[in-house]
């Protein structure tokens, strides 16, 4: 058993070092940002790239350039100009793939900001981004060349000084979690620095963050709004902010998001990061998360602890929302018929690739639920209601954070999930 471990981490370890070599050998040790229009609705899509920006270094994982799980809604690739071998990849989501299931989607066209780092390439690179349904199809929505000595980029500026809340790791070793303050005037300099402090605490006391403290690093924006407070356009409430998150995001009144995506990346250029957390001055109850995009989270009220590691739990890990009864804007986000994307739903279409080997032999599929303080009532299993339909889509566990108002509750699916992301960034 000695000598199967130690050739099994010999083999790891080459396999790091080839895949180290792999990013010397392609890509230059500073980021390059992609900013670009998301343009369209439900039945029209495009993308339009914009700008450019580059500088600063590269931070995110070196070892395994390409992402296995997909869980985004887009992904970008660069390939070798020459060979046409793929480098690179990554995925995430966007708001405008939710604007397109709502009913205003369904025929107003509209343009969103979205932006994504990549490694600085050495020599020219093919560019492509491809865009998939809730079914997996892809639609490639652009595919262009970048030349490192010709094409043009805008400099990275550095603007804000940063504050360490908990340092793990080197960049390159760690999950780097960056918090950016909005709706805090210079006022507001004392409850900032408080706050930051208390979101910090709120996500190195949850599991698996604090069991995995040292593969973890955040950080925070100094940076400060020139109005006191957060936007709210239906009660006429206008702030003029850092970042110009608001509320009522797809009509929505509690959904809470930042639109000015450009701006946002340019003001999170001044840290080392691969989740942006965007923490809002307002008493008013909200939040949101999209997977490798961004997170918010109100910091005044009852449950601003619960609301942030809920949205990084979509941030982060790919997880899905499990509540049912919640009003939301999205329309039929999970086809019966598909298998979700996210590791922590399922339609039974392919259950076997989710989370059916960590449950007991003797579970019933689908399992029945049963009220708390039954014994059953901590059972992994499949719970019908999830995704926003209380019929057809399915749940691992009773109760978890990603299911109802639970801080510090994600089930064993949810917490393995996580557990896996923050050792990808860390290796």
């Amino acid at each position: 058993m000695k000598k199967l471990f130690c050739t099994l981490f010999t083999l790891v370890f080459f396999l790091g070092m080839a895949f180290a070599q792999h990013f010397d050998q392609f890509f230059e040790n500073k980021n390059l940002r992609v900013n670009y229009l998301h343009i369209g609705n439900l039945t029209q899509e495009a993308l339009k790239i914009d700008h450019f920006t580059a500088g600063g270094t590269w931070n995110g994982t070196r070892q395994f350039l390409i992402e296995p799980d997909m869980y985004g809604d887009i992904v970008v690739e660069l390939f070798d100009s020459v060979s046409n071998k793929l480098l690179y990849s990554r995925s995430y989501s966007c708001l405008f793939t939710e604007y397109r299931t709502t009913e205003r989607g369904e025929t107003e066209v509209t343009s969103m900001e979205e932006s994504v780092n990549v490694p600085f390439p050495k020599n020219t690179v093919k560019l492509k981004f491809t865009a998939y349904d809730r079914k997996r199809l892809g639609t490639v929505l652009s595919e262009s060349y970048f030349n490192p000595n010709t094409t043009p980029t805008e400099p990275l500026v550095k603007n804000y000084s940063t504050m360490n809340l908990h340092i793990g790791n080197t960049p390159d070793k760690a999950i780097d979690i960056l918090f950016i303050p909005d709706g805090y005037a210079k006022s507001d300099a004392k409850l900032l620095k408080k706050d930051m402090k208390r979101f910090a605490s709120y996500v190195m006391n949850c599991s698996p963050y604090k069991e995995m403290k040292n593969k973890v690093n955040i950080r925070a924006i100094k940076g400060y709004s020139e109005d006191s407070g957060i936007t709210q356009p239906q009660n006429d409430i206008y702030k003029k902010t850092l970042v110009n998150t608001a509320y009522n995001a797809l009509d929505l009144d509690r959904y809470l998001m930042c639109l000015g995506v450009w701006n946002l990346y340019d003001v999170a250029d001044d840290a080392p990061f691969d989740a942006i957390v965007i923490i809002c001055n307002s008493e008013k109850y909200g939040g949101g998360g999209i997977y490798n995009f961004y997170c918010t989270v109100y910091n005044h009220g009852e449950y601003p602890d619960y609301v942030i590691v809920h949205e990084m739990g979509h941030l982060i890990g790919g997880l899905a929302d499990e509540y049912y009864t919640s009003e939301v804007s999205v329309q039929d986000f999970y086809p019966s018929d598909v298998e979700p994307v996210e590791p922590n739903l399922t339609t039974l279409v392919d259950f076997d690739s989710k989370w059916k080997n960590m449950l007991d032999e003797n579970t019933p599929i689908p399992t029945p639920v049963t009220g708390k303080g039954t014994p059953e009532y901590d059972q992994l299993g499949v719970y019908e209601g999830g995704g926003y339909v209380a019929k057809g889509v399915y749940r691992p566990a009773q109760h978890c954070t990603m299911h109802q108002i639970r801080y510090n509750d994600f089930c064993p699916v949810c917490k393995k999930t996580l557990e896996e992301v923050i050792d990808y960034y860390a290796r």
